[in-house]
This record gives C-alpha cells, sequence and structure tokens, in this order.
C-alpha cells in the first residue's frame, strides 16, 4: 500500500501508520505535496494525535521548501488549536515557510497570535518565526516588532533568545 492509500483508509490505525510513513519521507526530503488536500481534512480531526501529526508533516514540507500557498493556509487556521503541541507546530511551519517566501497576512496574523500563548514553547517558535520572516523577507510588521521587544524580556530563556533573534537586523542566509 502507498501512503496515499493508507491515508485514505477508514481504520485510524492505517491512517496513522500513513503519516508516519509520510513523516519518514519528509525526513528524506520527498516532496509529498500532492498529499496536502488529504491532509487538510485531516487537520479537521478530533482525534489530537492525528492533528499534530498532520501539523508536524505540513510544516516539514516547509522545511524542505515545498513552495505552496496551501501549507501557511492549513496552519493558519489551526493557530487557535487547544492543543499546544499543534499550536508549536503551526508557527513553526509558518516560519519554515520563510524559506520560500509564501507570505501571507493570515501567516502574519497567527504569528502575531502566536507570540501571545500562555505556552513557552509556542511563544518562543512563534518568535523565531517571526525572526526567519524578518531575516530571509525582510518583513515585519510594527505590531511584530513591539511584542518582541516584549517578548525579549520574558520570563523563559528560550523566548527571550527567539525573540533577541528575531529582532537582529543582520540578514541571514540559512538558519
Amino acid at each position: 500500500m502507498t501512503i496515499r492509500d493508507d491515508l485514505l483508509s477508514d481504520d485510524i490505525h492505517v491512517i496513522s501508520k500513513g503519516l508516519d510513513d509520510l513523516d519518514a519521507g519528509l525526513r528524506k526530503k520527498h516532496d509529498h505535496a500532492d498529499l496536502l488536500d488529504i491532509l487538510s481534512l485531516f487537520s479537521l480531526s478530533d482525534d489530537t494525535e492525528i492533528v499534530r501529526k498532520v501539523t508536524w508533516c505540513v510544516a516539514k514540507m516547509g522545511q524542505n521548501k515545498v513552495n505552496d500557498i496551501r501549507l501557511t493556509e492549513l496552519l493558519t487556521k489551526l493557530a487557535v488549536n487547544g492543543d499546544n503541541v499543534v499550536r508549536e507546530n503551526v508557527a513553526w511551519g509558518i516560519g519554515e515557510t520563510a524559506g520560500t517566501v509564501v507570505m501571507s497576512s493570515e501567516a502574519m496574523e497567527a504569528i502575531s497570535l502566536l507570540m501571545d500563548d500562555d505556552e513557552r514553547d509556542v511563544r518562543g517558535m512563534a518568535a523565531w518565526a517571526a525572526g526567519r520572516f524578518h531575516h530571509k523577507c525582510g518583513y515585519m510588521t510594527a505590531m511584530i516588532r513591539t511584542k518582541l521587544e516584549v517578548l525579549s524580556d520574558d520570563h523563559s530563556d528560550f523566548v527571550r533568545s527567539a525573540a533577541r533573534f528575531a529582532l537582529d537586523n543582520k540578514k541571514r542566509g540559512r538558519e
């Protein structure tokens, strides 16, 4: 069976295995953008583990430089998800799309929202994502800059360092 076959199964265990296989393929730099529509359907699942795997795979596609606006469309819709791992994956994935210069106002709004998150890892990843857009695309809104300045004094070392990275004016080629 192919990954697509597994993802189209009615059995949640087969679907989960398909997502694991997709993750393994993405780690080997396989594209798999042809599965984005199926992943979009699974992003609506009530199964938190499935949504976590979906957001991880979509973020990994961003890291692999898949240049497809559907990546950010899918991720931005999940910025308000109740699970902190999903929200962290969303921030990571949006930041990774900066490498493909797929940018939207919705993506920047999601980053801004996630920078206010109660969870340290989500705030830190959102600050890092803002930094990616700043360094790769030369883009930063005044609101995001203000939030980053606040986060640069966050109680978390991780959040502080991510915010300071984002505010650094040195243009970076690869991070």
